[in-house]
């Protein structure tokens, strides 16, 4: 089939679909009546005539004084099950996370000491680890040239930095492990 068959994206209407708008939605019976507003004075939570009128002072809007105050009790208690919910959340995931922080310092510990043993924590770690400070030395001999020597710079930056770095990947070992 050809495209102009199936084309109701047009940016106009047809007569066509013009006359099918006419015969539904300019009709009388979508217009609104008497029967769709409330009467005067209702109550907008019960829809009835209101019984001791109170009146919202921010949009003019009419309530019962009885059906407001238990609505505002109503929505108080929910939110401080919501709060109480969230704080609840928010214990859990701080417990989480100390956890996790205990947990990576244990795993640092334990390849610390095997490392320190002669063990080595893990052979896909110390090859990746070999592979990456080979490759650093190389880059470093390159770039200063023979016969200078480099001062050892260590600073409290860079010990937040290293820290950081193996922290991560004490997570990422433990995430894998799981």
């Amino acid at each position: 089939m050809s495209h102009s068959k199936r084309n109701t994206s047009l940016a106009f209407f047809t007569s066509h679909e013009r006359s099918l708008l006419k015969t539904t939605w300019g009709s009388q019976s979508t217009r609104l009546n008497r029967d769709s507003f409330l009467p005067f004075a209702s109550c907008i939570l019960c829809l009835q005539p209101s019984r001791e009128p109170v009146a919202c002072a921010s949009h003019g809007d009419i309530f019962c004084r009885e059906c407001i105050v238990s609505n505002l009790l109503a929505q108080r208690k929910e939110i401080k099950r919501l709060e109480k919910e969230d704080e609840r959340r928010r214990r859990e995931d701080e417990e989480n996370e100390t956890g996790r922080a205990e947990e990576e310092k244990e795993r640092s510990v334990r390849e610390f000491e095997a490392t320190m043993m002669g063990l080595e924590g893990s052979t896909h770690a110390t090859q990746k680890k070999n592979n990456t400070t080979s490759s650093t030395l190389d880059d470093r001999r390159d770039s200063e040239g023979r016969g200078t020597k480099r001062k050892f710079e260590l600073d409290e930056e860079q010990m937040l930095k290293n820290n950081k770095d193996e922290r991560a990947k004490a997570r990422k070992a433990i995430d894998e492990e799981k």
